[in-house]
């Protein structure tokens, strides 16, 4: 039994007990000497001295002077008496190591040269007789985990190499100070002889590897202890979260640890005798704080092979007890309920109830409002649940009668439901009806984008047949919900997703929905299709469609009109300006994605990763930040500087001042063309891609013009042109 858990969960019969059977069979003493030291900082040495003096009177009638001096050294330091201790202490170190070539200089280098103050000195010089060719020793400053490769005695000195390759030398005074030797089996040194080796292990034996970090602790750590450890071997960021999620489920259907607290106080306790799996399983759920929490853990267990039927069981009873508390969110009991029906396989009677008096709701007056059964459907907790809500729909209004229902309520599905409900929608032969729904979510874009979503990306590719308003409509449509949930996606997850199946679906693939669409579009179209794409697109969005206009014919025929320097691929900027867009990419990729890796490690440390939206919400902000960073990147490598450029003469175009008329508002303006990186809050600096500039660029002084801007249309007459310096 480990001494040292004993006295850490404060066992002092059992741990005199044991210590004395360790005593009699004159075994080894490390485990001991931790123990002694725990002893100390329980500060409960006193009880401990007079087994120590016994100890050491065995000790030495075997001649173990050695062990004897180390006993009676732990003792010392962990708070014994030194006026008993300090002399057994020399007399035992002497008899031991005096005739060792090195002593005279350790006892010199640590003071060690008797009285009665011999702590810090006893303390220097065990850790220093450590110090041999070969040890492994940890720097917790930053150098990490190092190997002496030689001692230098006549210079007091020792020689380490760091895992970083990095060779030193060091005084032996300093050494003892700043190292700790470590053992073979310390997870840091088998990082540090054999870093794959580990990594497997890591991989493959997680709860011997908790083990090792938990005894470490002395029996119990805390969950920042544990992260700790693992990060001095190299497992960071996701791949802590990921070791960590297992770790901890099998940690909990262990009877060898125990779980308490949660978040960052979190406690891993390893228990001295194996725990009773019924009794372990009723305390971790009475301890648990919510009715969410319980449901985690009652799905954890169904998925574990280990979990006995009685487990599972008293799970299942002890959710369905909490589930009928009505001081729970509402949220939670229905995510109970619907685990319980699917394991059970029957509906609880108390979801019935529920389902059948919101079916009998009357309808509400808005009909932009979900009638109360929809709302019920929409206050499932996960995607899983939503789904199989439609079953739910089924049992309460029977095969003849639920797809009228769902067809007539299809905008208020939630979005775990959607694409599932459409399918079996399309299976009971009601495509009629969804594409006359879509036609209708067409005139209103916004009112249900999940379901606009779903209905699309069938319509567009031919699985629905309908009569359907005009490309260009359904492309500007498409591209006003684009442009809405660019600007809400953050604040949703449900929403963020939505957003990147859209993105998908119109601009992905060689022959993407939005090409298709818009394919015979005029340039009058394709302004329109911009001045939506301005108000913000996702880059791929907003991409594909300055390609389609540019290659857009004119309203009624004629000739494209004649193009200047600045059409073409490149992005044309000042030098600042092109600064200014390195910096911000420089945050972008060493501030924000290093935050967000950080926010998806908290995010999956919280559990079950398939109904934790914060995970889901920082995976997609990962994909954002880096389909943004490649976007960055690409424009950097399109960049060219207009302090290059040759400007045609008396012709708008970037690097140029313009003075016009504003005939619509009768009033006269001056405007600076630049890069999209060189705009300000200033407005007279705007971009050569804003609206304005491009119903500018071009022209000549005298020329009129109309422009299409997001508030209407204007029509300008340029007055002056005058190029800048940029330099």
């Amino acid at each position: 039994m480990s001494l040292p858990i004993l006295v850490a969960q404060e066992k002092w019969s059992d741990f005199d007990e044991a210590w004395t059977e360790q005593m009699n069979q004159d075994g080894p003493i490390d485990d001991l000497l931790t123990a002694i030291r725990l002893a100390g900082d329980k500060k409960r040495i006193a009880r401990c001295v007079p087994l120590v003096r016994q100890h050491v009177e065995l000790l030495d009638a075997s001649d173990r002077h050695a062990d004897a001096a180390r006993l009676l050294g732990a003792a010392l330091t962990a708070g014994a008496p030194a006026s008993e201790i300090a002399s057994p202490l020399m007399e035992h170190a002497e008899k031991a190591w005096g005739n060792e070539p090195w002593w005279s200089k350790h006892v010199e280098i640590t003071g060690l040269s008797g009285g009665n103050d011999l702590r810090r000195p006893w303390q220097a010089f065990n850790k220093l007789r450590d110090f041999r060719e070969n040890t492994l020793i940890y720097h917790a400053g930053g150098w990490g985990t190092g190997e002496i490769i030689e001692l230098r005695e006549a210079d007091s000195e020792i020689r380490v190499r760091f895992e970083s390759g990095r060779t030193d030398h060091f005084p032996m005074s300093g050494a003892v100070d700043i190292f700790e030797p470590l053992s073979e089996e310390d997870l840091r040194a088998q990082h540090f002889r054999d870093p794959e080796g580990l990594k497997k292990r890591l991989k493959k034996d997680h709860l011997e590897i908790l083990q090792a970090v938990v005894s470490r602790y002395y029996g119990r750590a805390t969950l920042a202890s544990i992260k700790n450890a693992l990060a001095q071997v190299a497992i960071e960021g996701s791949a802590w979260s990921a070791w960590w999620r297992k770790a901890k489920k099998l940690a909990e259907n262990s009877e060898w640890f125990r779980i308490s607290g949660s978040g960052q106080r979190m406690e891993v306790r390893l228990l001295l005798t194996a725990a009773d799996p019924v009794e372990q399983l009723e305390r971790q759920l009475r301890v648990l704080g919510s009715l969410a929490e319980i449901t985690t853990r009652t799905r954890d267990l169904q998925s574990d092979k280990n979990t006995t039927p009685e487990l599972l069981e008293i799970a299942l009873t002890h959710l369905e007890q909490d589930a009928a508390d009505a001081n729970h969110p509402i949220g939670e009991r229905l995510g109970a309920w619907m685990l319980l029906r699917e394991l059970r396989g029957t509906t609880p009677a108390a979801l019935l109830e529920w389902l059948e008096a919101a079916k009998a709701a009357p309808a509400p007056e808005d009909i932009s409002e979900a009638p109360e059964l929809w709302k019920l459907f929409q206050a499932m907790p996960s995607s899983r649940d939503q789904e199989n809500s439609i079953d739910l729909l089924k049992e309460v209004y029977g095969e003849d009668a639920w797809a009228d229902e769902a067809i007539a309520n299809l905008s208020f599905a939630p979005p775990g439901m959607i694409r599932v409900l459409i399918d079996r929608l399309r299976t009971a032969k009601r495509k009629k009806e969804l594409a006359e729904a879509y036609t209708t979510l067409i005139a209103r874009p916004l009112r249900a984008p999940y379901a606009l979503i779903a209905l699309a990306r069938l319509a567009e590719n031919g699985k629905l047949e309908g009569d359907y308003p005009p490309p260009a409509t359904r492309a500007q449509s498409l591209l006003t919900l684009a442009s809405n949930l660019w600007d809400t996606r953050r604040d949703d997850p449900q929403l963020t997703r939505a957003h990147t199946r859209l993105v998908e679906m119109l601009a992905g693939g060689r022959s993407s929905i939005l090409s298709r669409l818009l394919d015979d579009a005029d340039a009058d179209t394709m302004r329109s299709m911009k001045l939506i794409t301005q108000r913000g697109v996702e880059e791929s969005i907003d991409n594909l469609v300055t390609a389609i206009a540019f290659h857009a014919e004119p309203a009624g025929g004629g000739a494209r009109p004649s193009q200047g320097f600045w059409v073409g691929e490149e992005i044309w900027t000042t030098r600042s300006g092109l600064e200014k867009h390195r910096r911000e990419l420089n945050e972008l990729v060493n501030v924000k994605m290093p935050a967000n890796e950080e926010a998806i490690g908290r995010a999956a440390a919280q559990g079950d990763l398939s109904e934790n939206a914060e995970w889901e919400a920082a995976i997609e902000e990962k994909r954002n930040l880096s389909s943004r960073a490649a976007s960055m990147k690409e424009d950097e490598r399109r960049a060219a500087l207009l302090e290059n450029a040759i400007l045609p003469e008396n012709t708008v175009c970037p690097g140029t001042r313009v003075r016009y008329m504003d005939h619509t508002g009768g009033k006269e303006r001056t405007i600076t063309l630049l890069g999209p990186w060189d705009a300000t809050d200033d407005s007279k600096i705007v971009s050569y891609r804003a609206p304005l500039a491009q119903g500018m660029l071009g022209l000549h002084t005298g020329d009129r013009q109309k422009v299409n801007l997001p508030g209407g249309e204007i029509e300008i007459e340029i007055l002056e042109i005058e190029p800048i310096s940029v330099d």
